[in-house]
């Protein structure tokens, strides 16, 4: 598990706005150094470059990529929305996180900087003589960086948006919190037992209404181990809390302790992959059981998504049961992951609506035979309940001839 500075670093590089201002800092700074770089130049190669053809290029670089940039925009705008009403509304957040757009629109923006900053300095003779070759020679390496980008954004947009590219993308978030929760079922910290908190605890209420999305849980250690006060978590990543609620039970009031908490578990709006793999699991679920619905009836995307899921739980070699769990916060008691009602969650609505169609039949009892056999007993017990009311269904089915 990473610290929480790294966590928090990862989270901001993930968004747009943030990969946009570092490209045009360093769009800035590339004209700062061509500026400074013609001192470096000899006196008998500052006549190889005219300032016709640096113009000419700046002015192209100007004009053109305001307009990508812009339609670029607007096509990232138009497949959020689609799968959002074609897929499921959550996977909205797994697009938002695209490295590969944000990229390419960050360096569509810092080469527009960079043109109009370089223009601006030329007319008001920032750029004359030796100067202008180092200019000259940027500007090429931006033309190659903008030649790669659209490159990279033309083969991204074959598949951005469709079922396949999306749900890959969900896939793959959610193996990695499904196995960050496997190796760590409390995160690192002690196991939870309700009906072992003490009851001379403090009971500290959530000062917002919202979901648990992430807890920091180096931080919080720290500052329990200051006080030399333990801490219980309530509420597990993805549960929804509500303000004034018990959020967590601690033995001091210390106000440094109590600070430190409220920073150290992260309330918003909405949840997250980083260490929620049933909210992943729930999205795919989705896309399962909209295929199902009887306006969609695409029963092939239902058995793609159930693939999915399947490969996604059988993705640990080890029970995630916390057996042999080295304790990392020993001052913390965080809920562990609770597999069989994370299996039972995510099969049970697909086993509803698409048990009585013939072609899913045979996917879901390789599923549920491959699930029983798992390694984790959690898993293994639910798939084995579920194989028996899926054969149930299918016997009553039959009796009543359908």
């Amino acid at each position: 598990m990473l610290p929480s500075l790294f966590r928090k670093l990862h989270d901001v590089s993930r968004r747009l706005v943030v990969r946009v201002l570092l490209i045009a800092g360093l769009a800035i700074l590339a004209v700062i150094l061509a500026r400074l770089g013609g001192r470096l130049i000899p006196p008998g190669l500052t006549g190889l470059v005219g300032p016709e053809a640096v113009d000419k290029i700046l002015s192209i670089i100007a004009n053109s990529m305001l307009t990508v940039t812009t339609f670029s925009l607007t096509i990232m705008a138009a497949v959020h929305r689609y799968v959002s009403g074609q897929w499921t509304p959550r996977a909205h957040q797994a697009l938002l996180q695209d490295t590969v757009t944000q990229t390419v629109l960050a360096t569509f923006v810092g080469a527009y900087l960079y043109a109009l900053l370089a223009i601006i300095l030329r007319e008001t003779g920032g750029f004359d003589g030796p100067s202008l070759l180092v200019l000259y020679c940027t500007t090429l390496v931006v033309v190659a960086m903008i030649v790669i980008a659209i490159i990279r954004w033309i083969s991204h947009m074959e598949q951005l948006g469709s079922l396949i590219e999306t749900s890959s993308r969900i896939e793959e978030r959610t193996t990695k919190a499904f196995q960050l929760r496997a190796a760590w079922p409390s995160l690192g910290a002690r196991p939870l037992i309700f009906r072992e908190i003490p009851k001379a605890t403090h009971q500290v209420a959530a000062c917002r209404s919202g979901y648990v999305c992430q807890i920091y849980q180096d931080r919080l250690q720290q500052a329990a181990q200051d006080v030399g006060a333990h801490v219980w978590l309530l509420h597990p990543v993805g549960a929804f809390v509500h303000r004034g609620q018990a959020l967590a039970r601690t033995e001091s009031e210390d106000p440094e302790l109590l600070r430190a908490l409220a920073a150290a578990i992260q309330i918003g709006p909405l949840r997250n992959y980083d260490q929620d793999p049933e909210f992943g699991f729930i999205c795919l679920r989705e896309i399962a059981v909209r295929a199902l619905s009887p306006g969609i009836n695409d029963p092939g995307t239902a058995e793609n998504i159930l693939r999915r899921i399947a490969r996604v739980l059988m993705g640990i070699d080890s029970p995630a049961d916390g057996e042999g769990q080295r304790v990392l916060h020993d001052r913390l008691y965080i809920p562990a992951l609770d597999t069989r009602r994370l299996t039972e969650d995510i099969l049970v609505p697909i086993l509803k609506d698409g048990a009585a169609r013939p072609e899913l039949a045979a996917p879901f009892e390789e599923t549920l035979l491959a699930l029983s056999a798992h390694v984790d007993p959690g898993i293994s017990q639910s798939a084995r309940d579920l194989r028996v009311r899926l054969h149930r269904s299918l016997a009553e089915d039959a009796r009543h001839g359908l």
